[in-house]
């Protein structure tokens, strides 16, 4: 095959050997020409070949059986008799492509995807297609033979035909980002299959009370050893909206004797294959109205992408926590001074805590202290503010940890501190 043939010899040539429908020959150029559907390429490309087939039977460059036997692959038989070619008697040829089926599959998956949409209130959809490999095969063995290099792959074609048709059968938006359903059309055997897109929100949280853990914490043998948790208002909510399931994504994790006030720490709570459209107030009301010791907010939807981020940022960002201390020995104001001036930009060597050892490998991390502002409380107490990088672990900063944490608060009043109570008072936003 000549690949300098320009588009007019070339779809000539493919119909010397293959009967096609419009929809099939266009799609084999189907990269050409912007804004055409391969509909309106189909139809341009056959009225050109039979003009141009009346020019060459004029001129004597062609002879009538190549003629006649182009023209029944057009599928254009009604102008046998114009062109004095003869009747029609060798009956319809059907697309070696789609056998003259893609317009039907068209029409027949966009009403019962319309349909599907009406009775589910799907919000906004995309469109896939599986299982037409013989079309697909057939379209690919014409592309390889005939050296074409703009055509386009059928299954692209139905997935936004059929999209189209829906959009304007009932106003649904597509919707590639985000969407509330995909459809994914099984060609062989003509069913739809559905799947629903997770949902995902961001927001924050905020924890009033202590002994309240992220996750359920189940001992083995023993049952629950904290009655409440952020996990049991998620699966509360996914319940409630018949969601297949869920997950929770948070931003760092605090222990369950570490409230989180102030600007709360964000959370991206994502509820699996909901059928119907959920807005973030409704999600929001129902979270709120498990327990009044945990609050949360919602904000935005958000894809897979912006909770990678948000996790991957939370190893780096500012916190600040406040921690009522206790120490052995009476301690001053200015003790108190003195402790604030040395922790002032300070890089803390921390190794893994001995409460945490027997479930995280031990290793050494340095993180940042910014800024410490501590208050005189009492003679063995006082309140601290602490401004520090995320993954601090706050409490070993107090009490040193026998020395796996330095420098510490322990370590520069000289004398055995604990760290009473702690809350996170801010924790970065990632929007």
């Amino acid at each position: 095959m000549n690949k300098d043939m320009n588009i007019l010899d070339k779809a000539i040539e493919i119909l010397k050997k293959y009967p096609l429908c419009d929809r099939c020959l266009g799609r084999l150029f189907g990269y050409l020409g912007k804004e055409l559907s391969n509909l309106d390429r189909g139809k341009a490309l056959k009225l050109l070949i039979v003009l141009d087939l009346h020019r060459r039977l004029q001129e004597n460059e062609i002879d009538l059986d190549t003629a006649r036997n182009i023209i029944l692959n057009t599928q254009k038989a009604d102008v046998l008799k114009n062109l004095n070619l003869g009747s029609h008697e060798d009956g319809l040829r059907y697309c070696y492509i789609c056998g003259n089926k893609i317009e039907e599959w068209i029409n027949t998956f966009s009403e019962k995807i319309a349909s599907a949409i009406v009775s589910l209130n799907v919000p906004s959809f995309i469109v896939g297609v599986s299982s037409i490999d013989e079309a697909s095969d057939r379209e690919s063995e014409i592309a390889k033979e005939f050296d074409l290099k703009y055509w386009e792959h059928i299954k692209r074609e139905l997935k936004r035909e059929i999209g189209k048709k829906v959009r304007s059968l009932v106003g649904t938006r597509i919707d590639f980002e985000d969407p509330g359903a995909t459809f994914i059309v099984n060609i062989e055997s003509g069913s739809v299959e559905i799947s629903y897109s997770s949902l995902l929100v961001y927001g924050r949280y905020w924890k009033f009370g202590r002994m309240i853990s992220q996750n359920r914490w189940i001992d083995r043998g023993e049952g629950r050893k904290y009655d409440l948790s952020i996990e049991d208002v998620v699966i509360y909510t996914k319940n409630i909206l018949r969601a297949n399931d869920y997950a929770i994504h948070i931003a760092g994790r605090e222990d369950v004797d570490v409230r989180t006030l102030g600007s709360g720490r964000p959370i991206v709570i994502e509820f699996k294959t909901i059928n119907r459209d959920v807005s973030i107030e409704e999600v929001e009301r129902i979270l709120n109205s498990y327990t009044p010791w945990l609050s949360f907010r919602l904000m935005m939807r958000v894809n897979r992408e912006f909770v990678s981020r948000m996790k991957s940022s939370a190893k780096s960002s500012r916190k600040i926590y406040r921690a009522i201390v206790y120490t052995e020995i009476p301690t001053s104001e200015e003790n108190m001074r003195f402790l604030d001036s040395f922790f002032k930009d300070r890089v803390i060597e921390q190794r893994t805590p001995t409460r945490v050892l027997r479930r995280r490998k031990d290793v050494v991390r340095r993180r940042k202290v910014y800024r410490v502002k501590s208050v005189h409380l009492a003679p063995h107490l006082f309140e601290a503010l602490i401004e520090c990088d995320g993954g601090l672990y706050v409490k070993e900063l107090v009490t040193g940890d026998n020395g796996r944490s330095t420098p510490s608060f322990s370590e520069v009043l000289g004398c055995r501190t604990e760290c009473v109570m702690l809350d996170v008072l801010y924790v970065h936003e990632y929007i």
